[in-house]
């Protein structure tokens, strides 16, 4: 069996070696077998510790950071497989997220370049899905990798460039315009009541709409029709989307500027917008539940359904306001009305 040094040099070996014309056009069973690869599987199972797997990995990813771009991403497609065994994201995410922006850009350069004159475009280009399928591997699974692709426009400008045209970075793109880590007030002006809620990985208002009502109905914080399970469990991610599904709102959910008359109570947010754009009064977003007004609205599964296997979608509610700090803001809400 290779030892851990003998594996790594290998592998770097790999990483820096130019690939050629033919060698961007080889089939993945091909590329994979090139003879690192095997020696790494045949490696892997020596490591019998967590401290070793959190030793070597690292080590490993580091070789994202340079080196031959068509042969980095397939290294990449290599530590998002462990990724997607069970190696913790952690271990990958900054190596992988420092080397896409080099490649993204080298990618757009693409379409109108030959080998001859710009070799490192058509090697990115050739092994983009390799790379942005460990992408993938690691931003679903935890949304601080999502902030931090977030934090760097070169990944954000790159991945939005490229998306029309490739459907790995279509999906990178979709998973980025998640809303994760933003802060709702709810307010419930019927119940006296209000939640602090915090959202992951949440992509439309409908969505939103979905894994609030389980988060206050089926938390057992509001009374009313109950939750259908399955359409929860494809919302959070916990079920996959093999069919079309539909949900209805409990709730008008409306702005903070409607707080509940019968007139204002004819604005709501729209189904197909973004939590991101909820509208904010004091620095804080607000929603403002009330009872559903001209029947009840209804989307489909297509605007909750996750895209990963992996990815995990929430409400989650960390506070319930104390009566007086819910009339409060119902009277802020009320003087700005004005």
């Amino acid at each position: 069996m290779p030892d851990r040094a003998t594996v790594l040099a290998a592998l770097a070996e790999y990483v820096n070696r130019p690939a050629t014309a033919h060698d961007i056009r080889t089939e993945p069973g091909e590329i994979f077998s090139a003879p690192p690869f095997p020696q790494l599987v045949r490696f892997l199972p020596s490591l019998l510790t967590k401290e070793e797997w959190d030793a070597f990995v690292p080590e490993m990813a580091a070789l994202l950071r340079g080196g031959d771009p068509f042969r980095v991403s397939a290294l990449a497609l290599n530590c998002g497989s462990l990724v997607e065994q069970g190696v913790p994201a952690a271990l990958v995410a900054p190596h992988l997220l420092a080397a896409l922006p080099r490649h993204l850009a080298l990618a757009r350069r693409a379409a109108s370049a030959t080998f001859d004159a710009d070799p490192d475009a058509l090697r990115a280009q050739s092994g983009l899905t390799f790379l942005l399928l460990a992408t993938m591997a690691v931003l679903c699974r935890g949304a601080a990798f999502r902030q931090a692709a977030r934090a760097n426009p070169d990944i954000v400008t790159g991945v939005e460039s490229l998306r029309k045209e490739h459907r790995e970075a279509d999906f990178v793109a979709q998973v980025l315009g998640f809303v994760d880590g933003v802060e709702l007030l709810v307010l419930v002006p019927d119940e006296g009541k209000g939640f602090r809620v915090v959202l992951e990985a949440v992509n439309t208002n409908g969505h939103l709409f979905t894994l609030l009502q389980a988060a206050l109905l089926g938390g057992g914080h509001l009374t009313g029709e109950a939750i259908d399970d399955e359409v929860v469990a494809v919302a959070t991610g916990e079920r996959p989307h093999e069919e079309l599904l539909t949900d209805h709102a409990r709730f008008n959910f409306a702005p903070w500027f409607a707080p509940g008359d019968a007139v204002s109570a004819l604005a709501a947010l729209p189904i197909e917008g973004s939590p991101s754009d909820i509208p904010q009064l004091d620095g804080q977003r607000i929603i403002v539940l009330g009872p559903p007004v001209l029947g009840s609205r209804s989307w489909d599964s297509n605007f909750f359904a996750n895209i990963h296997d992996a990815l995990r979608s929430r409400v989650t509610v960390v506070e319930v306001l104390p009566p007086e700090r819910v009339t409060a803001w119902l009277d802020r809400i009320r003087q700005a009305a004005r």
